[in-house]
């Protein structure tokens, strides 16, 4: 809660109906002066504490270098603030943004009066919409790019009313309201709009944006653990279409917007609270407009999300790529796996109202009617039914959000974490990518860093294999995710560490990888000596697809391309 006291009353005012960036525009410095007697006794009631542990040096002012050692220190009251702030990750990054837009005399400080005026808002309604702007933030939108975004265009479907491709400007994103029987949450604005980013009308992304999930009474009434309505437009990562780096600058990008904290595929009314979701009727009016608008033949066709976003782009993949006819499809899942403690997650999807969506049939339905059907089951469905497809996972080492969230499922349900640390994360992690790996048209890009959600981020576009290393070995995540684009081009599944065995997994830290998969640890003497061969040759040692341990998807993709190195 002492973050909640600096960050939550700025976001109150930021997230008002009058608009983000009106708001802030009218976000005055708060006027300086002695504190008065009532200020002082509510310092003392319990606000001092606080303001004591957060100012480390004891000089009266708070830091924005204490405030992110704070949060970055690994400490008992930080995994407690954490998981009340709906098991999701605050970054050092984000907690730097927050402190500059609180710092509101731009002194550089936080004095006692600008921390009490904020633990002032922390009341009612402010309280409540501050709660909803802090779940954006913490889902992957920076407070910064939500302040200046903003969406220029709007259109309703109705009667002849079709929003067509053809009227958007290439410029400027739009949302799209489908009514019928879609809609958010939010027992406020129940209105649900997907989201277009217009560009070629044969290349099309299917984004499915990601934001929690409120799977019973408690996730959802009393602890809300997902977005409810309706955020602001994205314009970092993959929505920086201005970037001439973005590999989908001139993609279509459909974004399913997550309001309804059902992964997507819900379509349920609840016995509590009056609340329904129907995040299937959500995406399928998506999927029913790009079907539309776009060309019949698509030449491009690429299906992704982070977080939630993720897990619905494992259970919509096989749907979508049913739906549409296209000369190159990819799969891109961002920053989660189906690491639900016991058996939670076959009841949540039931509970959800999964097996009665068009995303299960014949045996897959019954396994879901009967609670026993998993997302990677219907994921790995999917790499079978289309073997010329790529399927690809992008995940961190330590990812804490999937950590948090994990721990908050189970302890919503009554039982204990199966995850509880780093090394047993990761080990989970790489049980069911040596699952997956077992597929031939599946490679994955594990990232040293604890970072959740990278395609809608900044760094997308600088981000390595090895984080923010950028060493001859370090694949750009960018670099990676344009070559899946590329039809001709072999692919290849990364990671960077020391290879262990997985009777070595639990001693081994957060920083290794799998030596147990093949597709990502095994190189051949033929592709070592191609290597040197390579090496001596002028090439440049890292480029060549083989090298330093990453071996090419597919059986025989080392050899190839060790013998492709051989002739050259």
């Amino acid at each position: 809660l002492w973050l909640a006291a600096l960050a939550l009353p700025l976001l109150a005012r930021a997230f008002d109906d009058t608009g983000v960036a009106a708001a802030l525009d009218q976000f005055a410095p708060p006027e300086k002066g002695p504190e008065t007697a009532s200020e002082r006794e509510k310092l003392s009631g319990g606000l001092q504490e606080i303001f004591t542990f957060l100012d480390a040096d004891g000089d009266g002012w708070l830091q924005e270098h204490e405030l992110v050692a704070r949060i970055s220190e690994e400490s008992e009251w930080r995994y407690q603030l954490l998981y009340i702030l709906e098991g999701m990750r605050l970054t050092p990054q984000e907690c730097k943004q927050l402190f500059g837009l609180l710092d509101s005399d731009g002194s550089g400080a936080i004095d006692r009066r600008e921390f009490l005026q904020g633990a002032d808002f922390l009341r009612g309604q402010e309280r409540k919409r501050a709660k909803e702007a802090i779940r954006l933030v913490i889902g992957g939108e920076p407070a910064m790019d939500l302040a200046r975004s903003s969406f220029t265009e709007t259109c309703s479907i109705d009667g002849n009313e079709r929003c067509p491709l053809s009227r958007m400007h290439k410029d400027k994103p739009a949302l799209i309201f489908p009514g019928g029987m879609s809609r958010c949450l939010s027992d406020t604005d129940q209105l649900f709009a997907f989201r277009v980013y217009p560009g070629d009308s044969d290349k099309l992304y299917l984004d499915f944006q990601g934001g929690g999930a409120c799977f019973n009474e408690y996730t959802t009434m009393k602890q809300t653990m997902c977005k409810t309505g309706i955020s602001e437009t994205p314009t970092t990562g993959i929505y920086n279409k201005s970037d001439i780096r973005n590999p989908f600058k001139d993609y279509t990008i459909v974004q399913v917007v997550y309001c309804s904290g059902d992964l997507h595929i819900g379509g349920t009314a609840r016995q509590y609270g009056g609340v329904v979701q129907r995040g299937y009727a959500n995406a399928q009016t998506a999927v029913d407009w790009a079907q539309e608008n776009l060309t019949p033949r698509l030449s491009s066709l690429v299906i992704g999300g982070c977080s939630a976003g993720s897990l619905a782009t494992q259970m919509w993949s096989s749907r979508v790529l049913q739906t549409f006819k296209y000369e190159h499809a990819a799969v891109l899942a961002d920053s989660y796996l189906d690491l639900f403690p016991g058996q939670t997650q076959e009841r949540l999807l039931k509970d959800l109202g999964l097996c009665d969506t068009p995303l299960v049939s014949g045996p897959r339905k019954v396994q879901c009617s009967q609670g026993n059907l998993t997302v990677h089951t219907l994921f790995e469905d999917a790499m079978v039914a289309f073997p010329t497809v790529t399927f690809a996972q992008v995940n961190s080492k330590y990812d804490k959000t999937q950590l948090y969230f994990h721990q908050a499922v189970a302890y919503t349900s009554g039982i204990m974490p199966e995850l509880t640390d780093g090394p047993s994360y990761l080990g989970a992690v790489n049980a069911r990518l040596r699952r997956f790996h077992r597929h031939p048209n599946y490679v994955s890009f594990l990232i040293n860093n604890e970072q959740h959600c990278f395609t809608p981020e900044s760094n997308f576009y600088t981000v390595t294999s090895d984080g923010d290393a950028h060493g001859r070995r370090a694949t750009k995540l960018v670099d990676w995710v344009a070559s899946l684009l590329r039809p001709n081009e072999a692919k290849h599944s990364e990671c960077i560490g020391e290879r262990l065995s997985k009777d070595s997994w639990k001693s081994g830290g957060v920083s290794y990888c799998d030596a147990g998969t093949p597709e990502v640890a095994q190189v051949s003497d033929l592709a070592a000596a191609a290597t040197q061969l390579w090496s001596k040759s002028g090439g440049e040692v890292g480029r060549s697809p083989h090298i330093d341990g990453v071996a090419l998807g597919g059986p025989s993709g080392a050899g190839a391309a060790a013998g492709r190195a051989l002739s050259a």
